[in-house]
This record gives structure tokens, sequence and C-alpha cells, in this order.
């Protein structure tokens, strides 16, 4: 049984239709890319299996995660699923971030919201903050997001995801704007995931990071699926017109 499986799942934000019947599994130890310009409905996917979409959407379909349907199950189980068994790394670190708050006691909260052992909470943290790739993380720790540069901010934003182990991240153009240099350590700290059982769902507009990291890829345009497959088939035999549009981008 895939670890996550979304079948025939449909979204309206009020009478505007955004994603039409979008089907696909991910498996344990699995990164899956979903790759289409700005506006083509890519982060509205996650946001559905996060269970993040605002009120006066509409949903339609299945989205089974370890057998249970996340779209018909209460809110109250859906927050001990959320950063527990699903983390999330949002695209825009300085949004998500409260700037009141030190990054450590942020990432401890993140922890303390799913496991009683309260004295452990730093420690976790600490693990956490080092697991993401951050130099110095106990020294980083007590700091402000305002006090660190933009790759950092991304690296707490990780750490905060996997502080809890989840067995599904989805990242929502993690390395968007960031150097090439931090974009290749994040892309790794993804693969050693993917080494220890973790599945990933990474949402990009860029083929590049694709290739860095991708095991299947769906190809989105304007809510739809256009083309999915293992990266290999995509790579090599691109089908569809606007996939290879995108891979001449490259």
């Amino acid at each position: 049984m895939p670890l996550l499986s979304v079948k025939n799942l449909s979204l309206w934000y009020g009478a505007e239709k955004t994603l039409h019947n979008i089907t696909f599994d991910i498996e344990e130890g699995e990164i899956l890319c979903i790759v289409g310009e700005s506006g083509s409905g890519k982060s509205s996917i996650l946001y559905a299996v996060m269970g993040l979409l605002p009120p006066y959407t509409k949903v339609e379909g299945n989205i089974f995660f370890k057998g249970i349907d996340l779209l018909s199950i209460g809110e109250s189980k859906r927050r001990e699923i959320r950063g527990k068994e699903i983390g999330m790394i949002f695209q825009e670190p300085s949004s998500y971030l409260d700037p009141l708050f030190t990054v450590g006691s942020q990432i401890e909260e993140t922890y303390t919201s799913h496991f009683s052992d309260q004295r452990s909470a730093k420690e976790k943290a600490i693990e956490a903050m080092r697991k993401a790739g951050i130099p110095r993380a106990e020294e980083k720790f007590a700091m402000y997001p305002h006090q660190l540069s933009g790759g950092l901010k991304q690296r707490v934003c990780i750490a905060v995801s996997v502080v809890c182990e989840p067995s599904l991240l989805l990242a929502d153009e993690p390395t968007t704007a960031l150097d090439v240099s931090v974009q290749k350590r994040i892309l790794g700290l993804f693969r050693r995931l993917k080494e220890e059982g973790k599945s990933i769902i990474l949402v990009t507009h860029d083929f590049g990071v694709v290739a860095e990291v991708g095991d299947k890829v769906i190809v989105l345009k304007e809510g739809r699926i256009v083309e999915k497959g293992d990266i290999f088939k995509i790579f090599d035999n691109p089908v569809h017109p606007y996939t290879k549009l995108l891979l001449e981008s490259i």
C-alpha cells in the first residue's frame, strides 16, 4: 500500500476550479516532484494534503495517508497528524517564522505539541537543527529570525518540519531565492532523508532540482496532470509539449 494515495482530487476556490481530478501515489522512501509554472495548482495539492485550505474552498476526491482518508476525518485528528506524521516546509520562511520568538523555541513548540516529554524538547530541537545543516546549532537556538540569513531561516523551517520525524515531508519550493550553495545543501538533506526511509513531495518549477533528487515526476498545467512517470522516462522521452518546454528551459 502506498504511503500516500491521492485519488481524483478536485478543488475549487469559490467558483473557480483550481485542481482537476489529480491522482498519484507516493511510496515510502521516495521523492515525488510536482513541476509546473506559477498558478498551476502545485501548492494547492500540498495544502489539501496538509489540511490547510481556507474555509471557502470546496474539495472532492480522496487523500489516503497510511490508509486513512484525510478528507473524511475531523480537525482534531488532523492536528494529531499534521506536524507529527506529515511535515511541511513553506515557501517563504520569513512569513512562517514568528519574529517575536527565538527559532529554538519555535522548533521546541512543534515537538512539545505532539510529545509529552518536555525535558527532551531542547535536545530534539538542536538535533533537528543539526540535521537541517545549521552550523553551531546551540548558538543559533537562542537567536531570532531577523538575526539569520534567508538560507538559515529556510533551514530552521526544515528543522521545524523534521523535529517530530514525520514519515512524509511536503516541500513548497524550498530552494526558491536561495543561492546555489545553500540550494545544494538542502537538496543533499532531502537525499539523506530519503535514505532514512522518509518520503518527500517536492513542489518546484525547476527541472534542474528534479534532476538532482527526484524519483518520480508529475507535470502540472492549469490544475491538470499533463504527464507523469519516473524521472528517466520524463527526461529521456517527454511526450507532452509543455513538458518538453519546461525541460528546454533547464
